[in-house]
């Protein structure tokens, strides 16, 4: 539908433009601070604080399971690296993009730590985790090369171990669900609207019995 088209219609339907319009100061959007992320171009909650930039649905799964015993490495920094420094042990996140992290290093927490890894289909960045030699709690592939990055780093987690992948929708990520489901994993997937975003997406934590988030 063309915007002129959905416009004429809300003028047509005055009560779903009237419903529309009061949640900017009401009601689910207002509260999760939707429209503070849209305005901002930031994923951060109605505080202005960051948050991840994946499914609300997710957040508000992980936020009450996030402990200072849990180790976490991520694929892509932001925002979300601010956000689980403030709620787990330790953070270790890569990113590809030197540009964005030389301005994001700069705003990192005391537990966190970020590496810059220039990006190869199937290189040293989708490796990264298990080239630390560290075992992790929970990985988050929210970056580039996402199926080799879940290929690469399912050894670097603990026997209690979760991987999260987001926009797990994605065609072009069928390959990684695939290859964990065939490792022994479940898929728990979490669907709905992102922070600033109206469209459904998926946000899936790959889990096996007794992981550390209590599934």
């Amino acid at each position: 539908m063309s915007k002129l088209k959905a416009l004429a219609t809300l003028i047509g339907k005055p009560k779903r433009l009237a419903a529309l319009l009061s949640y900017g100061h009401k009601g689910y959007l207002s509260t999760i601070g939707w429209f503070t992320a849209f305005d901002n171009h930031q994923a951060v909650d109605a505080n202005n604080q960051p948050i991840p930039w994946v499914t609300y649905s997710f957040i508000d799964f992980i936020k009450t399971r996030l402990n200072n015993n849990l180790s976490i490495f991520e694929y892509g920094s932001g925002n979300s690296t601010l956000f689980y420094a403030k709620n787990v042990k330790k953070v270790v996140s890569v990113e590809h993009d030197k540009a964005w992290y030389d301005r994001i290093v700069k705003e990192k927490a005391s537990n966190a730590e970020m590496i810059f890894t220039a990006l190869e289909r199937g290189g040293e960045y989708s490796k990264k985790a298990t080239l630390l030699g560290e075992k992790f709690d929970i990985i988050i592939v929210d970056g580039r090369d996402r199926v080799n990055c879940c290929i690469n780093s399912i050894n670097a987690l603990t026997e209690s171990g979760v991987l999260i992948l987001d926009d797990s929708e994605r065609e072009v990520y069928q390959k990684a669900r695939t290859f964990l489901i065939e490792k022994g994993f479940k898929e728990l997937p979490f669907t709905g609207i992102s922070p600033g975003l109206f469209y459904n997406k998926t946000t899936s934590v790959f889990y096996k019995a007794d992981n550390c988030l209590g599934i």
